[in-house]
């Protein structure tokens, strides 16, 4: 009798044992995931501070007068392409200014890409002779869940140019490439109209001609045909058929001559879910 006393004892001890590790070991990991959750946002939130400190610098440097805040690339009122480019263009080699800054601190820099109104607002990096790098890699080259967007290696961004393909994760606090979810809404769409994707020579402005949904498992030949077509393959029926797979029509027609650039992350109602968004270049 007291043997089997003695063994249910030892039990509980053993079972309120686990249980602490268990909670310390949860306790810890969520502690670690938050230092490394800030960690990682401080590192951008650098990045965009320094960018724009800088770049208001070399405005108010070069065109006395000019107040901060002025000379903004949109407003959350959609305009035409040509005003887009207008208003873009203005800062442009104040922009290129600090591009070239911080190319010296990581050459796989190749450039900058923003939405005006959203939180997408990074660097882009691209690693040729190294697959999906920076998917877990800061702008420092350091680990990290965040990651960076970075452009695919199968991409080129000089002459001769390929469509662009530019990957990001989707952050459950709203970080990243998060915001392209709005893109499931008409009216996210009509008030977030344009993408700004600058390379470290030019300036390159694109408007919104498609948002869709698939399953990374499933067939991929919707998008591929349209942004990376093989020889004999129609784009025209590629379009359609992107078209068809839209959340709605955004009155935006691709022709084949045009650039085009896509943006891909997550989606979470689909397994293993992209969302995928195709824009035309206007300049």
């Amino acid at each position: 009798m007291e043997k089997k006393k003695g063994n249910r004892v030892l039990m509980l001890r053993i079972m309120l044992g686990v249980c602490v590790a268990v909670f310390l070991a949860s306790g810890y990991m969520l502690i670690r995931d938050y230092i490394e959750t800030s960690r990682q946002q401080e590192t951008f939130d650098q990045l965009n501070s320094r960018f724009a400190m800088e770049a208001q610098q070399a405005v108010m440097q070069q065109e006395p007068g000019v107040e901060p805040g002025e000379g903004e690339a949109a407003k959350k009122q959609r305009v035409s392409p040509q005003e887009w480019r207008e208003q873009w263009e203005r800062l442009a080699q104040e922009r290129f200014q600090v591009y070239q800054s911080m190319k010296a601190e990581n050459s796989d820099m190749i450039g900058w890409i923003r939405i005006q109104g959203t939180n997408i607002d990074y660097p882009v990096m691209q690693s040729p002779d190294r697959v999906d790098y920076y998917l877990h890699r800061d702008f420092y080259k350091n680990k990290s869940s965040y990651g960076t967007p970075y452009l695919s290696e199968v991409c080129r961004y000089e002459e001769p140019r390929t469509s662009l393909l530019i990957s990001g994760h989707h952050m459950k606090n709203g970080s990243m490439f998060a915001a392209l979810q709005n893109y499931t809404e008409q009216e996210f769409f009509e008030e977030h109209p344009y993408v700004q994707f600058d390379t470290m020579e030019e300036a390159g402005s694109y408007e919104v001609a498609a948002v869709i949904k698939l399953s990374a498992s499933g067939d991929q030949s919707i998008w591929q045909q349209l942004l990376f077509p093989r020889e004999g393959e129609d784009f025209g029926k590629a379009w359609e058929r992107v078209k068809q797979e839209g959340f709605y029509d955004t009155g935006v027609e691709l022709q084949e001559e045009d650039e085009l650039l896509a943006m891909v992350t997550c989606e979470y109602t689909l397994r293993n879910g992209r969302i995928l968004l195709i824009a035309r270049r206007i300049v």
